[in-house]
Formats: structure tokens, C-alpha cells, sequence
């Protein structure tokens, strides 16, 4: 029975319980009533099922076992036992009652609904147990502890850390994911521009910046309107993650995480991760794992310096800080799977495979994002060093202190108009790449040096006829960038010197050509 993106994700999850059984046949409907459920049958037809089951004629489906991971599905219409995935880690916040306008327990289903005697509910911790025993009487009997199954995912997934860093780009940068679940007091309700200031206050060559939203965000917004809203960040070059197929990884990726009151800050805890927390929600559960993992975390000031407070939390990070938390929320480690599975066939009720069942690595993240095509640049030349940090002009005001670097694709054509370096970051031949700075030059004429990639490193030409070729591995905007430095420093001449930018050192080669 699915019903918003997060609990359709956690039931395609689950169909990997019954692989190669033949036994068991699974049927799809889609419960009616949220806000939440924009592109809940997207995703099923995307995954393969297209068979769906119109919600009002399941009264007379013919089944044997009802699965949901969403506690609101109406259950009335439903005659079989009902088994209620979680779809978060635990029981922390209090979230609104449509059906008084108060607050109720979320995760918890309505009280005619365990009243039923056919509902019951998935917990990853016995301590869940006693919570929802002593909020409602009715559970008393009806959960069913398994652990956490994406939890030992992520953590058998932990060895694969440097496929995933490399399918996403991230190089020798410290990777930073935000991860933001929904409402007014996540990082996306109350702090939009975190993704854009990060990516504004990090040295591009240092840092890459990952964001994961919950999926009711993408529900609410839809794909079109998030590429709209983070338009600049994306050009900045975020990686922005869809929320059934990224999320296990960029975990397991990052380096640092912020976060806020959802649950990826619990499974970024059991992964033993640098944390930092965004401001407190208000309807966490009082001695909640969330609220104590609020308490002892370490919290992102808005009014300071987003760079220093990265540092110093992974400075200060502690292995196992975490740990008087996680062992609150994760029982059976490494045995969820297994014991998730035989709890399903046991209501179904059918003797499980033989064979354990598979733990599935996270899935390859697929981001979206774009290329950064235009830096704002400091450099600085030491001796035969110069040293270089680029920061996107996407999210950048302009500075004296930086110079404007634009490569030729990009697509926001205001900033060759006010740039300092052209580029041409694709190699050509020798000729069309002398051609192409001629011909850009008379095309920008407040620039004052065009770049364009060769073989082995690029040409140079400046505003007043001035050629060079550098050779270096460096990339061409990197080049185009050391070239002018060594120009406003009066050293345009030929020389050896090391290219510094980020964690990387180039040796360049600079040739002019009289």
C-alpha cells in the first residue's frame, strides 16, 4: 500500500525480501488522502510496476498479507493482517492531527487503527516498545522488533566509500552533504540559502557540497521547480541528490555532515561521521534519541563562518562519540534483513528461503548537477608558487580581490561580458586554439587574457598581443587564471613555476612566444 515517495521507496526496498520466490506475488495500490503522494505512481512505473490496483477496488482483492510504511493508510477497507514498515528511525516528533488539529505521535497509527488487532508495526529497538507502550495502550502486543535493515546497509556499504566518492566527482575534496528533512523547521523550511552559502564560503577546489532532500520536498516542489529554486547553487556545482536513488551513498561519501532533526542524522551518527545540526524542532520528543543527539552535537551558527565551524567540528570529532545514542536506536545489527524477512513470511504465512537473504550495497548515487563554468579567483604568487582559490561566480558578488574567469560554455551570458579570462576548456589543435583567442578577445573587449586547452596544457594570448604556451596538467581555467597573475605581477615571462590549488600541485611551464 503506498502512499507519499518515502513510503513507496521503503516498499520497493522490501520487494527484495521475496527475490527468486515464486511463492509470493506482490500488487501495488496507492492509499488516497496526502499531499505528499505527487510522483508516488512515477516512481512505481519507473520501477517496473504497472499493474496498480485502484485504491477502491481492494476491498475486493483477493491477498494474503497487507504491507504499508506509512502509518495513515486507512485500514478499514483492508480484512488481512497489516504489517507497517518504518519509514524513519524511531518515534521522535510530533507532527499535526488532521483529524483534531492537535498533535499526535509520528509513526504511530490512529487508535481505531491498532484497535483493529491486525496491525503491526516494525521497530529497529526494543526501547521504541516501551515509548509507544506508555503513548498508546493498543500497541501493547503489536510491534515486532527487527532492527534497522538500511542501517546495516550503510554500514556493509562503508568499504565502497571511494566508488561512490568517485562516480560523484568529489576528487581529494572534503565532501559536505546537507541533508534536510521536510517542514518549517528543516534546513529547507528555515534555512534555504545553507547550500548556497556553503558553496559561496568554500574553496571549490576544497570543498564539494551534496545536498539530500526528504522526498515529501520533492513531492511538494516537484523536480522542475527545485532546479528553478536552486538554480544558482546547481551551477555553483551541487550536487543534488533524487531522493529514491543517492542518499545510502552520499552518506557513506561524505566526509562532513549537517543536518537537522530527521533521520539522517541518526544514520549519519551509526556511521561514526563529523556532525553538525541545524536549529532544534520544536515537536521532537522530549529524551527522544534525536533530542539527545541535539543535545550533545555540535550546532552550525548561522551568524559565523561556515568554513571555521566545519573545521573545528572535524577537529573535535571524537570516534564513537555518537555511540550512546545509536545503541538506543539500532538493535541486531547486522541481522535486520534476515530477521525483517522472516517476519514477513511468518504472517504470511509461508517458511522463509533456505538462504540468508542478500545485503544489498547502496544503490550508485546519480546526482544532479552541473559543471562550474565561471570562478571568481584569488591567486597569489610567492616566489615560483602561485597558489589559487576559485570560488563558483554563480553564488559570488563581484570583489576586487578576485578576478572572473569564464570558460566559453557558460551559459549566463552577462559574465563573459565582465570577465578577465576567457576560456576554452575542450583541447584543440594548436592553430584553432591561437585562432579562437584572437577572435574572442575582439568579441569581450574588457578581458584581459583568453586561455584555450591544447595537448598538453594551453596558449595564452593577452590584451595587448602578448602569446604564451604553458604546459602543465593543470586545467585550462587553472591556467588561463596562473597566466594572469604571473601578468599583474609583472612576471609574464618564461618561467617554471608550481601551480597550488586545492590539495593539488602542478608543475607549469610557461613558454612566450616572441
Amino acid at each position: 500500500m503506498a502512499r507519499t515517495l518515502t513510503s513507496t521507496a521503503r516498499l520497493l526496498e522490501a520487494m527484495d525480501l521475496f527475490r527468486n520466490d515464486f511463492r509470493v506475488r506482490a500488487r501495488f495500490t496507492i492509499s488516497n488522502g496526502t499531499r505528499f503522494a505527487g510522483g508516488v505512481e512515477q516512481l512505481l512505473h519507473d520501477s517496473g510496476v504497472h499493474d496498480i490496483v485502484p485504491w477502491p477496488k481492494v476491498r475486493k482483492l483477493d491477498y494474503d498479507l497487507a504491507l504499508s510504511a506509512s502509518e495513515n493508510v486507512d485500514v478499514r477497507v483492508l480484512t488481512k493482517p497489516v504489517l507497517v514498515l518504518p519509514h524513519g528511525l524511531g518515534f521522535n516528533k510530533y507532527v499535526p492531527d488532521s483529524a483534531d488539529g492537535g498533535l499526535r505521535l509520528a509513526g504511530l497509527p490512529p487508535a481505531d487503527t491498532l484497535r483493529t488487532g491486525r496491525v503491526k508495526l516494525f521497530v529497529s529497538h526494543p526501547e521504541q516498545v516501551a515509548q509507544l507502550g506508555a503513548a498508546a495502550g493498543e500497541t501493547q502486543g503489536n510491534t515486532i522488533v527487527v532492527g534497522d535493515p538500511t542501517c546495516d546497509r550503510l554500514l556493509a556499504s562503508v568499504p565502497l566509500r571511494e566508488r561512490y566518492r568517485a562516480l560523484l566527482g568529489t576528487g581529494g575534496r572534503r565532501l559536505v552533504l546537507v541533508a534536510s528533512t521536510w517542514g518549517e523547521s528543516s534546513i529547507i523550511g528555515s534555512w534555504r540559502t545553507l547550500p548556497r552559502r556553503l558553496l559561496a564560503e568554500l574553496p571549490a577546489d576544497e570543498y564539494q557540497v551534496a545536498l539530500v532532500l526528504h522526498p515529501n520536498v520533492w513531492a511538494w516542489y516537484g523536480p522542475a521547480d527545485l532546479q528553478v529554486l536552486l538554480a544558482d547553487a546547481l551551477d555553483a556545482g551541487l550536487r543534488l541528490i533524487p531522493p529514491h536513488r543517492g542518499w545510502h551513498a552520499l552518506l557513506v561519501a561524505a566526509d562532513q555532515i549537517i543536518t537537522d532533526h530527521g533521520s539522517m542524522g541518526l544514520h549519519a551518527a551509526a556511521l561514526d561521521k563529523p556532525l553538525l545540526l541545524s536549529s532544534a524542532e520544536p515537536d521532537t520528543v522530549a529524551g527522544s534519541p534525536v533530542a539527545e543527539l541535539a543535545r550533545i552535537g555540535d550546532r552550525l551558527e548561522p551568524a559565523d563562518d561556515l568554513r571555521e565551524q566545519l573545521s573545528r567540528n572535524a577537529a573535535a570529532h571524537a570516534p564513537g562519540r555518537f555511540e550512546v545514542v545509536t545503541s538506543r536506536v539500532f538493535a541486531h545489527r547486522g541481522k535486520a534483513t534476515e530477521r525483517l524477512r522472516d517476519e514477513v513470511y511468518r504472517h504470511l504465512p509461508l517458511s522463509p528461503p533456505a538462504a540468508d537473504p542478500p545485503l544489498l550495497r547502496a544503490p550508485d548515487p546519480e546526482p544532479e548537477y552541473r559543471d562550474v563554468t565561471a570562478f571568481r579567483v584569488s591567486g597569489r604568487l610567492t616566489g615560483d608558487v602561485v597558489a589559487l582559490s576559485r570560488y563558483p561566480a554563480s553564488v559570488q558578488p563581484e570583489s576586487d580581490n578576485r578576478h572572473l574567469v569564464v570558460e566559453e560554455s557558460e551559459a549566463n551570458l552577462r559574465l563573459p561580458e565582465r570577465a578577465t579570462v576567457l576560456v576554452r576548456a575542450r583541447s584543440t589543435e594548436t592553430e584553432d586554439a591561437w585562432a579562437w583567442t584572437e577572435s574572442i578577445l575582439t568579441a569581450y573587449p574588457f578581458a584581459r587574457l583568453a586561455a584555450a586547452a591544447t595537448v598538453d596544457g594551453c596558449v595564452v594570448r593577452t590584451r595587448h598581443a602578448q602569446r604564451a604556451a604553458i604546459s602543465s596538467s593543470g586545467d585550462a581555467a587553472a591556467l588561463g587564471s596562473l597566466a594572469y597573475v604571473l601578468l599583474a605581477n609583472r612576471q609574464f615571462a618564461n618561467t617554471v613555476v608550481t601551480l597550488r590549488i586545492g590539495k593539488a600541485e602542478h608543475t607549469a611551464s610557461v613558454t612566450v612566444i616572441r
